[in-house]
């Protein structure tokens, strides 16, 4: 098998010589270079060389200068394989050291195996080799080689200079470009954040700072996790799932940020994906928007809506009933005569118009409802307030533990404790004692009202919050959990029949404070 000598300093150039000589049966040796080379030659004589030209340690032309003056390698042939020296000079001289052939990279391996083939062929049809120039100090040969070292460092020279020219300019155009981005990117009125897959903070724009009052430090240390309440931890992890890493996008949705304050306000966004140079998923990027506005428009509406649709229900239904009931009172009492049925009539009468009064007045207050400012009211002033607007005429004594706690709502919130605590005087039994407390949770605080008195039965708990048409027009718990509603608040009621009522009110976070 005819066994092949190959030099070469580029490990991927070795393995494809490699692999098409011996997809073409012959043995392959593999040097480095020029010095590795002629060692292992001078070991075990190969049938022929091919060696690249520029190698460290000892270059092609070196090795074939020694090659060429080795008595025992001087017949085994010669070729050159060369990306680099493509100079027809280059050619000349290295045909001149006494090689058999100089092919440049990258040949077609049937033209590679075709030229060593014949190179070969010609071997073996002559007894003596190209005969080489003596190997030794001579001037000629060095001053040839020289010039070819000149020439390759100049070609290489003006190479870098043309390399260097374009990636200057490339540079100026980036830098040009990335401030045209930069300018872009920190006048954008919408916020701007990047973050890694861990969901840490990577880049943002002046917007997204000055959004959340955080500093650069700050949000250095923080993941987009950290700046989302808890309750929409479950959501986002969602969309990142069936959203995001399927497609490399979500769609526009909604969530809340918390400012560095603990205000919590609504945002809405949309998600991208982003990726490696491997295709694998490296971070996430969005455009956050700040809809509190948005949110406050749409509520309006909604409140404008209820209101509407509640001051038809009660012009038509609630007063109108009672107009025609003291219609019919005032038509009976034409006919009594008789003094004390008149007088139990009127009273009658008199009872229905206080009814339709107070219908009016209530509907009036639910009317208020969002038209004051809100603003931080304190609650226990506001509670004990409420009480002495009651009437005297009980033995109720108020305790509250509320370690001044303030809530960001509308003043007309002092028509909510009223309610509770006149619905405990009038509907408690003999109930002596209201307290009032809170307690924090992770979405916000809860607020409760409890009493000492009777309580409310199962079977009426799940009505105690309606309107009624008929009867007495009972308003005051309807009115609270409408109010509570519309401000972002909950109301339940948790007591124990036979041990009093619980009144329990759910504030979200951000708009309490003590």
């Amino acid at each position: 098998m005819t066994r092949i000598l190959i030099a070469d300093d580029n490990p991927q150039n070795l393995y494809l010589l490699e692999s098409i000589l011996k997809g073409r049966h012959f043995e392959v040796v593999s040097a480095h270079n020029g010095v590795e080379a002629l060692d292992a030659a001078r070991k075990n004589p190969p049938d022929l060389i091919i060696t690249d030209i520029l190698m460290p340690v000892m270059d092609g032309f070196a090795l074939c200068r020694q090659w060429k003056a080795d008595k025992q390698l001087k017949q085994i042939p010669f070729i050159f394989y060369t990306a680099t020296y493509t100079d027809p000079k280059d050619e000349r001289f290295a045909m001149s050291l006494g090689a058999d052939r100089f092919m440049v990279k990258p040949q077609k391996p049937d033209v590679f195996i075709n030229e060593i083939s014949e190179v070969l062929e010609e071997v073996s049809q002559r007894a003596v080799t190209h005969p080489a120039r003596p190997f030794g100090n001579d001037r000629e040969i060095l001053q040839e080689y020289n010039e070819v070292l000149f020439r390759k460092l100049e070609k290489k020279v003006l190479q870098l200079e043309a390399e260097i020219t374009g990636h200057r300019q490339t540079e100026e155009d980036l830098l040009r470009s990335e401030t045209r981005y930069r300018k872009l990117y920190e006048s954008m009125m919408d916020a701007f954040i990047r973050v890694n897959m861990a969901g840490q903070i990577q880049e943002y724009n002046h917007s997204f700072r000055e959004m959340l009052g955080y500093s650069d430090e700050e949000l250095a240390r923080l993941t987009y996790r950290d700046l989302t309440p808890e309750k929409w931890h479950a959501s986002d992890q969602s969309i990142i799932e069936t959203q995001i890493l399927p497609q490399g996008y979500s769609s526009v949705y909604e969530k809340e940020h918390r400012k560095k304050d603990g205000t919590v306000f609504p945002i809405e966004l949309r998600v991208s994906l982003i990726r490696d140079e491997t295709g694998q998923p490296s971070g996430m990027w969005a455009i956050v928007r700040d809809i509190t506005e948005r949110k406050r428009a749409e509520e309006k509406i909604q409140l404008t809506n209820r209101k509407l649709t509640l001051m038809n229900d009660v012009t038509y239904q609630d007063i109108q009933n009672k107009v025609t009931g003291l219609r019919g009172y005032v038509e009976l009492t034409k006919n009594y005569v008789h003094e004390p049925d008149q007088l139990q009539v009127i009273e009658k009468e008199r009872l229905l118009l206080k009814s339709i009064h107070d219908l009016i007045k209530n509907t009036k207050e639910y009317q208020q409802m969002g038209v004051d400012q809100s603003c931080w009211i304190p609650l226990e002033p506001v509670i004990r307030m409420q009480l002495s607007r009651i009437s005297q005429k009980h033995d109720v004594s108020l305790v509250s533990d509320l370690n001044g706690l303030e809530i960001y709502t509308d003043p007309l919130i002092e028509r909510v404790f009223y309610n509770l605590i006149h619905n405990a005087i009038n509907h408690g039994g003999k109930i002596t004692r209201i307290f009032f407390g809170c307690r924090e949770t992770p979405d916000g605080i809860v607020v409760f009202c409890e009493d000492d008195g009777i309580g409310i039965p199962f079977d009426q708990k799940s009505r105690i919050f309606d309107r009624y048409v008929a009867g007495e027009g009972k308003f005051g718990l309807f009115f609270v959990r409408e109010f509570l509603t519309l401000s972002g608040m909950t109301i339940q009621e948790t007591g124990t029949p036979g041990n009093g009522a619980r009144f329990e009110i759910t504030i979200p976070s951000g708009t309490y404070r003590f």
